[in-house]
């Protein structure tokens, strides 16, 4: 069994099995892999793919378990790479954040400005969440965070922190009726179509759970991740808009008139998740600090010792978290 093999491997399932795709990403030649994955499997002697002439159709029940234990170990090799690379120049080094299109845009800029800055010769990495995934959008690679605000689904693999508070705000087209109200009432609000995020975000959670404290049944006209989106659907006067304070606010040179909803709802949770194998290098701990104050190092470093569920709750049940 060669390293080499197990690259190969996870090349062809994250190309959807297609063997000429895997080639080209790992710039190499097709029959070369194909090669090195019979190898593989008669070193073992068992099918990891099921077969259709040249085409692999889908992975077997057993190379499924496989690959639980490749992915572990392909992760294990980017963890002592990256000890011997913090060892050989601490300044150098990856680091990748999974973030919302709102969070991106309204809470990290000053956060990466300073970061890449200090570190010029850190990869720094900022790609976008996506809800559908099994995961939610998380990934948990040695050098990854994610900075979601959705619920976060119990993982024994996972440390998910909380970040921050955010409320909620509302927005319509200036025409709309709500548009004059100051204060606007539960009721009032769903008396119209809303457009707001999708299921398990965790505005629309907090949301949910007002509404039917109330008594309400709202009716969604659209449900989306990007604020933006929603925006400009409230534009063209398809409802009302219920979205981050930050977004909400953000409406100069529009159609739009934003309320304010703090006397309606709670503010809501954001986290910041990783993986229990990450290594948290120094310039890590300087973007947490950065971003959210409360996650000193000395905080962190308890994290890491202590990281299952109850302890972190604990840890965090007497800390302030900002809200925005």
């Amino acid at each position: 069994m060669k390293l080499q093999q197990l690259k190969y491997l996870k090349a062809v399932k994250d190309n959807n099995l297609n063997i000429s795709s895997a080639s080209e990403s790992l710039y190499t030649t097709q029959p070369g892999v194909s090669k090195q994955i019979l190898l593989f499997e008669q070193e073992l002697g068992v099918r990891i793919f099921e077969r259709h002439g040249k085409h692999l159709q889908r992975i077997t029940d057993i190379g499924e378990k496989v690959f639980e234990e490749v992915e572990k170990m392909l992760l294990l090799e980017e963890k002592i790479k990256a000890i011997a690379a913090e060892y050989v120049d601490p300044g150098k080094g990856t680091f990748n954040i999974y973030t919302t299109h709102t969070i991106a845009s309204y809470l990290l800029p000053k956060s990466v400005a300073t970061f890449t800055k200090r570190y010029p010769h850190v990869n720094f990495n900022l790609y976008p969440t996506i809800p559908s995934d099994t995961r939610g959008g998380i990934s948990k690679g040695h050098t990854d965070f994610s900075i979601v605000a959705q619920i976060v689904a119990p993982d024994t693999d996972l440390i998910a922190l909380p970040a921050y508070l955010w409320r909620m705000g509302m927005v319509v087209h200036q025409d709309h009726p709500l548009a004059s109200i100051e204060k606007p009432t539960l009721e009032q609000i769903a008396q119209y179509p809303l457009l707001s995020y999708e299921p398990g975000a965790t505005g629309r959670e907090c949301i949910d759970e007002a509404m039917t404290a109330a008594g309400c049944e709202p009716k969604y006209f659209m449900s989306a991740m990007d604020a933006d989106v929603i925006k400009r659907y409230v534009s063209l006067n398809f409802g009302v808009g219920l979205m981050s304070n930050l977004a909400a606010t953000d409406i100069a040179n529009t159609n739009l008139k934003y309320v304010n909803l703090d006397h309606l709802l709670e503010p809501c949770k954001a986290w910041i998740c990783f993986s229990k194998d990450v290594i948290l290098h120094n310039y890590m701990y300087d973007f947490l600090g950065s971003f959210a104050p409360h996650l000193t190092k000395p905080l962190m470093e308890e994290v890491i010792a202590n990281s299952n569920a109850a302890k972190i709750e604990t840890l965090f049940k007497d800390i302030e978290l900002p809200i925005y």
